[in-house]
């Protein structure tokens, strides 16, 4: 009940502050961080059956609502005092930064808080090293002073950013399932197991995109629709490996898609200066061609394993009363997005609409009960989003002050020596690394104080940059070893950790192609030089990709022969190629490689037909010779 009384009060609290400035912009974030911590100990004290345990949230949670109304109180006197902190707010300083480490181990695990801990101790240590990573000392005071009680840090951009757009995007999330929109995803995921191959498979794909797209996290994604999808494909025939697999890697792409793409897409448009409209905009293609590769490679799956399942029947009728529920808010905040209304604005009104439009059909209508309890899960699960985002904030201040971020970026340019491709796969390394067990907010924030600049600087545009170390931020979900989507798969799915990390892997292999074509060719964020590239683009990048993922499977409509899959994997190369190399007026082999392509891929194609043709008459039954009088 306590949880359900807060959860509810930090809704009420940012609805209403959606519309009209209650307190400042620090207070603000001094009320957002009191509920942060209210409802990260609350509910870890109705998980947790062991009486101390809960004693020490309890007090972790009072804690928490008292520190941060300390500073709510205090502010003119924190601005003044910054760098040379009273004992007092020293001890409030110290208090907020255990809390924040804290209660980011209880919702993310131990890895974020390691890394944190890290930061700590080397911006309070850094001065006794040699060499590069050197930093000159700082006191404890004032490293306390600006990693929290001096109003930096903890708080600031990031901690912002959770109060001001993601956390009532979060809420909308939570709403789907009481409002029965689930059961919609379910039945558009059943018309494309209707048009594929895979059956149930592909409606695990299309269902869990569609969740995945509003709650922005993987594993969550992964525990609501997994529940009920790989049971499912497992009965059809596929492995429970293959099962796990499928749902984490659909659930994964959920982050990249928009409308919504997590907290991240709010974090990036904040980094670049631009109406979150426009991270909207640029992220809808390769969102689409990653589903595209997603849904082709259980198709593919589902050919090389002989697995036939018959069409699953649609309730075109559920369909037709519950796709209002979904698409008319969907359009609302879609519309305010592109007119450059305030994220909290969108969501305001995507949460009244999606109530309202739910109490008019009888089968949606939600008890007042569900509907408290459904706000109150979207808002503990923005709390622990915005725990990580605090913390990302206290580790971005280290970078900072320290001068750790430029010592960072020197170093990558120094080990890619002006190398514009391998500073990509540090890039690209450094993003899987920092992603394994880390939110996906945490992980790019961090790539893109650090990284970023540099690929900016090597001539890369902001929004390719951004967007390379977004991608791999996301799937280092599904990237072994640590690939915390593919356990959550496996767990449901009864599978083997690696067997599943390994499918999901070969899966969201595109994820690992795209955010490379995006910055060796910008059409795919919408900013071509020329139309005549847009089009080369159009044609070239998702038949590559279609390529790739068949020879990554090793068949199309039917298995390939070992000539079919060789002449897949140059039409792979060739189309990726006119990707890369439309780019490099020095080399003109963009269109040969083009016309190379296409004539490759008209003759994998008449192939594969012929065979499925002969294939299927070979497996016709001979009908019975008539008895002769």
């Amino acid at each position: 009940m306590i949880l359900i009384v807060a959860g509810l009060a930090m809704v009420t609290y940012h609805m209403v502050g959606s519309q009209v400035v209650l307190v400042g912009y620090i207070e603000n974030q001094a009320v957002h961080l009191a509920f942060l911590f209210l409802l990260t100990f609350v509910s870890a004290i109705a998980r947790s059956g062991n009486l101390v345990w809960q004693i020490a949230n309890i007090i972790f949670a009072i804690m928490g609502v008292a520190a941060a109304a300390y500073v709510f109180f205090n502010v003119r006197h924190l601005e003044e005092i910054v760098g040379f902190p009273e004992q007092l707010d020293v001890v409030v300083g110290v208090l907020i930064i255990v809390l924040v480490v804290e209660a980011t181990r209880q919702g993310w695990g131990l890895v974020l808080p390691i890394v944190a801990s890290l930061f700590v101790t080397y911006f309070l240590f850094g001065h006794l090293l040699d060499g590069p990573l050197h930093h000159r000392e700082f006191n404890f005071d004032y490293v306390v002073s600006y990693l929290s009680i001096g109003l930096s840090g903890i708080f600031g951009q990031f901690l912002s950013i959770s109060a001001d757009q993601v956390f009532l995007f979060v809420v909308f999330g939570s709403l789907l399932s009481v409002i029965k929109v689930n059961d919609l995803f379910f039945e558009v995921g059943k018309a494309a197991g209707r048009v594929f191959k895979g059956g149930p498979a592909q409606t695990a794909v299309v269902s869990s995109s569609l969740v995945g797209t509003v709650t922005g996290a993987a594993v969550a994604n992964v525990a609501i629709t997994g529940a009920f999808t790989i049971p499912f494909m497992k009965r059809v025939g596929y492995r429970p490996d293959q099962a796990g697999a499928i749902e984490a890697t659909a659930s994964t792409g959920g982050q990249i898609m928009p409308p919504i793409m997590g907290a991240s897409a709010f974090l990036m448009a904040s980094f670049m200066g631009v109406p979150y409209a426009s991270v909207m905009a640029a992220a809808a293609l390769p969102a689409l061609l990653y589903y595209w590769c997603v849904i082709l490679g259980v198709q593919f799956m589902s050919v090389r394993s002989g697995i036939e399942v018959a069409p699953e029947p649609i309730d075109w009728g559920l369909i037709l009363r519950r796709g209002p529920l979904f698409l008319i808010p969907l359009a609302v905040m879609i519309g305010l997005l592109s007119m450059h209304y305030s994220p909290s604005l969108a969501a305001f009104w995507t949460i009244l609409l999606a109530i309202a439009l739910s109490f008019i059909q009888k089968e949606t209508r939600p008890s007042l009960a569900d509907l408290a309890k459904s706000l109150a899960d979207g808002a503990v699960l923005g709390a622990q989003i915005g725990v990580s985002l605090a913390i990302v904030g206290l580790m971005a201040q280290t970078l900072i002050t320290t001068g750790l971020g430029s010592k960072i970026a020197g170093l990558v340019e120094l080990l890619s020596g002006g190398d514009m491709v391998v500073a990509l796969v540090l890039t690209m390394l450094v993003s899987l690394v920092l992603g394994c067990g880390v939110p996906t907010s945490a992980a790019y924030g961090l790539v893109a104080i650090v990284v970023v600049p540099i690929l900016i600087k090597m001539g890369i545009t902001p929004i390719s940059a951004h967007f390379f170390a977004f991608y791999f931020a996301v799937i280092s979900a599904v990237t072994p070893p640590v690939a915390l989507a593919a356990l959550a798969g496996a767990g449901i799915a009864g599978a083997g950790y690696m067997r599943t990390a390994g499918q999901a892997f070969l899966l969201a292999l595109s994820g690992f192609i795209i955010p490379f074509l995006v910055v060796f060719n910008p059409a795919l964020v919408f900013a071509a030089d020329s139309l005549e590239w847009a089009i080369g683009t159009a044609v070239a990048v998702p038949i590559g990709l279609t390529a790739l993922t068949a020879a990554v499977y090793g068949c199309g409509l039917v298995r390939f022969t070992a000539t079919e899959r060789l002449m897949t994997v140059f039409v792979a190369a060739a189309m990726l190629g006119y990707a890369v190399f439309r780019h490099n007026p020095n080399l003109p082999l963009e269109y040969p490689m083009l016309a190379i392509g296409l004539v490759l891929t008209i003759l994998v194609a008449r192939r594969q037909l012929a065979r499925q043709k002969a294939a299927r008459q070979n497996a016709m039954p001979i009908a019975p010779a008539s008895a002769s009088g």
